[in-house]
């Protein structure tokens, strides 16, 4: 299978048309033609169904899709990495984490870029949407990791990657550690410590059941928030993708469905470095379940 028969593919599947997608490929349509009938040899089936007046994918089509599409994605990435290695300079990659996001779901894909890029240098900035948006406007950053219900303005691209979901933090000798899932009932008497950058899953539980929490304001990073859960002073909801260290007991929550959307934003228009550029082309192909 060659990169190029990929790409007619993924071209064809975009314009649903041989002559629009052979136009777009630089290609006369017989060759086109050609290029996806021997795809389909080696796929084991037909990719596309040729009809008159229309163009569909077959089954086996749409399976592939993202799998092609993860394919030509890494593949041009990789080749952006390799340009910028040549080019000298030190390559650098500033993302922005809205509250209670971290960045073990896109450590993976920061790693292929490393992996690439060795002089590559890595900032995190964890604050607020606002600041966050305030930051990629102002070229302070190349993109950021936001809940997808956040007020953006319509000059961000946005693409889904997860969905989050919130689990109930503890100490590890705490009694309730003892049982494998916890519920609203649970945690009625419980100390809930919050902040900024939770992500406002305790705020959503009291809207979602109408009963208040025990409620205890932590300024600070989250970090340092299960610092204090560790100790004992209270418990937490987070994100499950966020790492834990072994002083923490980490349960499933039951009940209201206390989830997320998280999308990976970059400001419309404006070019990225290479490794910014790969960073998120390597994201949109990745499946994150």
């Amino acid at each position: 299978m060659e990169l190029t028969q990929v790409r007619y593919f993924l071209t064809l599947a975009r314009t649903l048309n041989f002559t629009r997608a052979a136009e777009l490929c630089n290609v006369t349509q017989p060759a086109f033609s050609r290029a996806i009938q021997r795809l389909e040899e080696e796929m084991g089936g037909p990719l596309v169904f040729r009809e008159r007046n229309a163009t569909t994918l077959t089954a086996l089509g749409r399976d592939l899709l993202p799998h092609l599409t993860a394919m030509a994605a890494a593949a041009e990435a990789a080749q952006a990495l390799s340009l910028a290695r040549r080019g000298g300079a030190r390559p650098a990659l500033n993302i922005g984490l809205g509250p209670g996001i971290g960045a073990a779901a896109i450590a993976p894909m920061i790693g292929e870029v490393s992996r690439l890029l060795p002089e590559l240098s890595v900032q995190f900035i964890e604050q607020g949407p606002g600041a966050l948006i305030e930051a990629m406007l102002e070229d302070r950053l190349d993109c950021a990791l936001l809940p997808g219900d956040a007020d953006m303005p319509e000059r961000l691209n946005r693409w889904p990657l997860y969905e989050d979901c919130a689990v109930a933090v503890l100490a590890a000798a705490h009694p309730l550690a003892a049982r494998n899932r916890l519920g609203p009932a649970d945690i009625e008497e419980e100390t809930i410590l919050v902040g900024e950058r939770c992500g406002g899953f305790a705020q959503r539980l009291e809207a979602l059941t109408g009963r208040p929490l025990r409620q205890s304001y932590c300024h600070g990073a989250v970090s340092q928030m299960l610092d204090l859960v560790a100790a004992g002073l209270g418990m937490a909801l987070l994100s499950a993708r966020l790492s834990y260290a072994p002083a923490v007991a980490v349960r499933a929550f039951d009940g209201p469905a206390l989830t997320r959307p998280i999308v990976l934003t970059a400001l419309a228009g404006r070019p990225l470095g290479a490794a910014a550029s790969s960073f998120v082309r390597l994201c949109r192909a990745q499946s994150f379940a």
